[in-house]
């Protein structure tokens, strides 16, 4: 390592240790003193630091590689269990979403709340999911409200995975909950949908046997009052009541600063905001009469959210790692086979 490498390693780490002190063991009279020190590698010498640093960076990659190996692990672990829960056991889908759904949202709002992210728990994806939970619950049987459950499930919420380029991957808690979070609604009233009665097997209520025939009044009328809604009351909280500072991320916020809604509003406003999410429930009020009316439509639905996530996350993966997956090139002196 040059000395100039040196340096800039140590002065890198001086702000690691500042974040660490406690694990470093520096008392509370010393803090001060730590604070006003521009770390080199003297310094950290004088104080006896470079080995303890040292340690400290191997253990803490230790165990961040450790917890990227079970996350890795569970992400993979929980894909097969849905694959075997929507395609032979679906007796299981309400058990899971009952359990998980309360479980990721909840570590959801604690981490964003860390990162300034929490406005991100009051959208329509979080709005929705509390709706799928609580008719799973309260009335799992009742015909009408499926089917504001199934809209809700493969409306906006199911479109939610493209607009947030939803992805599979497999080491990352957030990545992979904002997958679930898009996803899981879609895989359970599929499940309800079509073998109601293998789905009713473990749980409380049995499911409706007999749907009804779509129509106006649940396919189109409920969802879209159920979106505009969750508009007013996100509206009213968010900037008529909370008005969140310039630094703090909302949906809106995040959406209008892709390329993509550039590239068709210029200068887009919170206005042009509601205006696509209607327009997007009113197209998918179309296709989930569809989805909800053919087994092979639905089927096909979740196929294109599939392919769309894991398209994603081998992005994710290629792009990212891609000086890990790919072999360096012979030079002129490399002799061939």
């Amino acid at each position: 390592m040059s000395s100039d490498s040196e340096e800039e390693y140590y002065r890198d780490v001086s702000g690691f240790i500042r974040d660490f002190k406690h694990d470093l063991r520096v008392s509370e009279e010393d803090d001060a003193h730590w604070s006003d020190i521009s770390w080199n590698k003297s310094q950290m010498d004088s104080l006896g630091l470079v080995g303890t640093v040292s340690r400290f960076c191997k253990r803490f990659e230790f165990e961040e590689s450790t917890s990227l190996k079970i996350t890795f692990t569970n992400s993979v672990l929980a894909q097969i269990f849905k694959v075997y829960a929507v395609s032979a056991g679906q007796a299981l889908l309400p058990w899971y979403f009952v359990i998980t759904c309360p479980a990721l949202i909840m570590w959801r709002v604690y981490s964003y709340f860390q990162v300034q992210y929490h406005f991100f728990c009051l959208d329509y994806c979080y709005f929705g999911n509390l709706a799928v939970f609580v008719i799973l619950i309260f009335a799992p049987g009742n015909p009408q409200l499926f089917i504001l459950q199934f809209c809700i499930a493969n409306g906006l919420l199911y479109t939610g995975a493209f607009s947030f380029r939803n992805s599979l991957v497999f080491h990352s808690v957030d990545k992979m909950t904002s997958t679930y979070i898009h996803s899981a609604p879609v895989l359970l009233v599929f499940g309800i949908r079509w073998f109601p009665e293998e789905a009713s097997k473990f749980w409380h209520s049995p499911f409706p046997t007999e749907f009804l025939e779509w129509n106006v009044t649940w396919n189109v009328v409920a969802p879209l009052a159920f979106v505009l809604t969750h508009v007013i009351f996100y509206t009213v909280l968010v900037y008529g009541i909370l008005k969140p500072e310039e630094h703090i991320v909302t949906s809106f916020r995040y959406l209008k600063a892709k390329g993509t809604v550039k590239s068709l509003i210029p200068n887009p406003k919170y206005y042009h905001f509601i205006v696509m999410e209607i327009l997007i429930v009113v197209v998918m009020t179309g296709v989930t009469i569809v989805t909800y009316t053919y087994y092979v439509a639905n089927l096909l639905q979740i196929l294109l959210l599939l392919v769309a996530v894991t398209w994603n996350g081998a992005g994710y993966y290629v792009d990212v790692f891609r000086m890990s997956f790919t072999s360096p090139k012979k030079t002129k002196n490399d002799k061939g086979d």
